[in-house]
């Protein structure tokens, strides 16, 4: 079974839906970006009531609009006007501009993007995770591979699809575990994570073995990036946003999203 729905074969109608997709990247980006906060400090991230940081008050609906209930209270909390960071309305615009992009690249609504436009918001809240506490949640892997079994059902080519994800998710896992070993057997005494690997091995079911190329590519040159700054920062590396950002690009460079998917 697959589904596919053009964007631009009738007028204002791919406008209209990529805009949508915008707002629906904010909304989610407002989820997310939570999400990875109360995950990071142990709280219950599903019943739990959003709450400024500084006063403890709990956050009316009026408070929680994506984007637009920053800019109305000045980025300020209504209740003890302390000043609320600009990261989660950083992240919002980030996010819906992504959601927005990648509807417009890809040219259709079907499973391909839509994997992918639930990646970018799974990425986004682990990559957070992991750069303020250095930890890559299980749960948002598990997420990931949710995600890869639900879409590929719904895809033409899912058994070739299926068959190179799982090969080379293997075969990157297996590489990225023995250099993340020696490294630990060199650097005696250090904490060695295998969160990384996890991670890249989740992701590279959905890319194949073209997309993968390209993404440890990437990845490798923002983690050499992300590295010099958490050196000079003084702070725990943090692999998963290098990571993220390759596999994002992988995606949806020049205009070829479905070449790097299949």
């Amino acid at each position: 079974m697959t589904f596919s729905y053009p964007l631009f074969e009738i007028p204002f109608v791919g406008i209209y839906l990529i805009i949508l997709a915008f707002m629906f990247g904010a909304v989610f980006a407002s989820f997310i970006t939570c999400a990875a906060w109360r995950v990071v400090r142990n709280e219950d991230w599903i019943r739990g009531h959003s709450h400024c940081d500084t006063c403890g008050h709990e956050l009316s609906t009026a408070d929680l609009f994506p984007v637009i209930s920053y800019i109305a209270l000045k980025g300020k909390c209504r209740y003890c006007g302390s000043k609320v960071p600009p990261r989660d309305l950083i992240f919002e615009i980030l996010l819906g501009l992504l959601f927005a992009g990648t509807l417009a690249l890809h040219g259709s609504v079907d499973a391909v993007v839509v994997a992918v436009l639930a990646l970018e918001m799974l990425l986004l809240g682990l990559s957070l995770a992991d750069w303020d506490s250095g930890v890559i949640p299980d749960g948002f892997l598990v997420a990931i591979l949710v995600v890869w079994i639900i879409t590929a059902g719904f895809r033409n080519d899912i058994q070739q699809f299926a068959i190179e994800g799982i090969i080379s998710s293997a075969c990157l896992g297996v590489l990225m575990a023995l250099a993340t070993a020696i490294i630990g057997k060199i650097n005696k005494g250090s904490k060695v994570s295998y969160g990384p690997v996890k991670l890249a091995m989740c992701l590279m079911l959905f890319l194949g073995f073209k997309g993968s190329v390209m993404a440890v590519s990437i990845s490798l040159v923002t983690g050499i990036v992300f590295a010099l700054v958490c050196k000079s920062k003084k702070r725990a590396l943090s692999l998963a946003p290098a990571i993220s950002i390759g596999v994002i690009l992988a995606f949806i460079v020049k205009d070829a999203l479905p070449f790097f998917i299949r």
